[in-house]
């Protein structure tokens, strides 16, 4: 007959608390009482988590505290209580929302699934691994169909440093072969007054005024 077990000191301290928390129903207590529980989960998952390949980012399991207690899996997966606070939540985000892995009050069920959702993302990433490298051949080039066509024809069947050269002997031959623009005609250049010219003229012009009026008030007595 087999010896019975003997639970462990911190096993024993985690139904303690449980219990306790279930008998007051202290909000603490039971949040308290919901890191127990996934504690137990957690070391439950440990012997599995040591047989992950070393060198393996993908998974970081930790249990963290806060309004809802959570064992992460990786950064999509975590494992949290149901509201009646035995069942067990495993939970992915995916992209069309939020999805129960499991639901159960039996850590081993819940074991199981966590094992099996592991072995899946190792798989995954072992075929990623496997895939062909990108080619690395460059892009064609762009055929020079809207270049003129002096362009056109000196760009087929050379490379790119031709194709400068070429380019630059052909811009040459055209600047050569085109006649330089006329120059454009200077602009007319008016008579200009400085402020001082343009008062005495609007002085004079005063002058003429007043005369001429003058004159005309003489001819107009005589008369």
């Amino acid at each position: 007959m087999d010896p019975k077990p003997v639970p462990s000191l911190t096993d024993t301290i985690r139904a303690i608390r449980i219990d306790e928390a279930e008998r007051t129903g202290v909000v603490v207590a039971l949040r308290e009482a919901d890191i127990a529980r996934l504690d137990i989960l957690h070391d439950r998952l440990k012997p599995m988590l040591a047989d992950v390949p070393r060198g393996v980012d993908l998974f970081d399991v930790a249990v963290t505290p806060g309004a809802t207690p959570r064992l992460w899996i990786d950064m999509i997966a975590f494992v949290e209580m149901a509201r009646d606070k035995r069942s067990y939540r495993f939970l992915q985000d995916t992209r069309e929302g939020r999805r129960v892995m499991v639901e159960s009050p039996d850590v081993a069920a819940v074991v199981d699934r966590v094992t099996a959702y592991i072995a899946r993302r190792l798989i995954e990433r072992e075929r990623l691994l496997a895939l062909p490298p990108a080619s690395t051949d460059l892009a064609p080039a762009l055929p020079p169909a809207d270049l003129p066509p002096v362009f056109a024809a000196a760009m087929q069947g050379i490379g790119p440093p031709e194709a400068a050269q070429t380019l630059a002997g052909a811009a040459a031959a055209r600047s050569e072969t085109t006649p330089p623009p006329a120059a454009a005609p200077a602009p007319r250049q008016g008579v200009r007054f400085s402020g001082l010219g343009a008062f005495v003229l609007f002085l004079l012009g005063i002058g003429v005024g007043i005369g001429g009026v003058l004159g005309l008030a003489q001819i107009a007595a005589r008369f």
